[in-house]
């Protein structure tokens, strides 16, 4: 098809001018999903994000508290993290997204859940208060000791017995590996009174001793501070899994930001591009129209003095070249009619010599 008229030319226009916004309203719709996409995947990992901080507070909760209830809303949060990581590997694999980092934060999850159930269950060893775990058999040990005739209130032992709990107690509060070693001494100096070992008071004591070591030995494997022990392990994965985290996060944002160019640089192609296209079109049609309308100005210009036809080919549009056709067809015609006038009047004329009379 030859775009050689004005209504062609006028439909090469519209045709490019539906065909760009068409290419831009399908770019704009695909990059749209895409970004869609992308920030409903920046959305779980915040929701990740919140879900962590959850799981965390519950922890320091539990550690703060020692109540059962938060270790159970601990492996709630932990449940419902781990369905949010699941609903973000889909988008990872739909964007080549590097989807092991998915894994390993995966398994970062479960070894944080683990090491909390281990704190969990060394916590119930040690007893949630005073009165369950080794803390609860320790406070029986010492009833039953206060009970013994050879520790009561005056007694040679009764002074041991006295340092020995304040022992137990300051080392419960601080920690400090000093008490241990003050409380191994008061039972040894009140075992030296107590010649028969077989004594129910030499076998409570005994007793009393075991026990504080399993108290001591699972407090110091729980942790001195918050950086050693059972909960220093704990506390580092922790922080191993929030940095998981946020390294997701980092490799999201280099993609949303590349969507977010490409939909800018394909917007602007298209509408530089159609632009460009009628810009061009318009020019050559305006310079095509102005010659055509210039021969015109000049062809009835000359045909006042002259008759000189008019050249179809170089006035470009075939609106132009049907008038064209139709003005030369005009002067062919006046020319033919001038001719027969001429011809007349020549007959008149020489007729009017032979008669001279008429």
């Amino acid at each position: 098809m030859k775009f050689n008229s004005i209504k062609s030319r006028l439909l090469l226009m519209t045709l490019i001018c539906v065909l760009g916004m068409s290419l831009l309203v399908a770019s704009q719709h695909f990059f749209t999903q895409r970004l869609v996409s992308l920030h409903e995947q920046r959305d779980l990992l915040l929701r990740l994000g919140q879900d962590l901080l959850q799981m965390r507070r519950h922890e320091k909760d539990f550690l703060l508290r020692h109540q059962i209830d938060y270790f159970n809303r601990f492996n709630e949060r932990a449940d419902i993290f781990n369905n949010h990581l699941k609903a973000l590997v889909p988008l990872f694999k739909e964007f080549s997204l590097p989807d092991k980092r998915a894994g390993e934060l995966a398994q970062g999850v479960h070894d944080y859940q683990k090491l909390f159930q281990k704190v969990v269950h060394l916590q119930l060893q040690i007893g949630l208060n005073t009165a369950h775990g080794l803390q609860g058999e320790l406070a029986s040990v010492e009833a039953m000791l206060s009970r013994e005739s050879a520790f009561a209130y005056g007694t040679q032992l009764y002074q041991q017995f006295v340092i020995a709990q304040l022992s137990i107690r300051n080392f419960l509060l601080t920690k400090d590996a000093y008490y241990q070693q003050q409380f191994d001494d008061a039972v040894n100096q009140a075992k030296m009174p107590l010649s028969d070992t077989s004594s129910s008071a030499a076998k409570a004591l005994e007793n009393y001793r075991q026990t504080f070591a399993k108290l001591a030995d699972a407090t110091t494997a729980m942790g001195i501070t918050h950086q050693q022990g059972l909960t220093g392990d704990f506390r580092r994965q922790a922080h191993l899994v929030e940095a998981q985290l946020n390294q997701l996060d980092q490799d999201l944002q280099p993609m949303i930001e590349l969507q977010e160019n490409q939909v800018r640089t394909y917007s602007i192609s298209i509408a530089g591009l159609t632009s460009v296209t009628l810009i061009l079109l318009l020019i050559k049609s305006f310079a095509t129209f102005h010659r055509a309308f210039a021969n015109f100005v000049m062809f009835f210009y000359r045909c006042k003095r002259q008759y000189q036809k008019i050249d179809p080919r170089q006035l470009g549009f075939a609106e132009f070249k049907s008038l064209a056709e139709l003005a030369n067809d005009m002067v062919e015609s006046r020319r033919d009619i001038e001719r027969k006038l001429a011809t007349a009047e020549a007959r008149l004329e020489e007729s009017t010599h032979v008669n001279p009379t008429q």
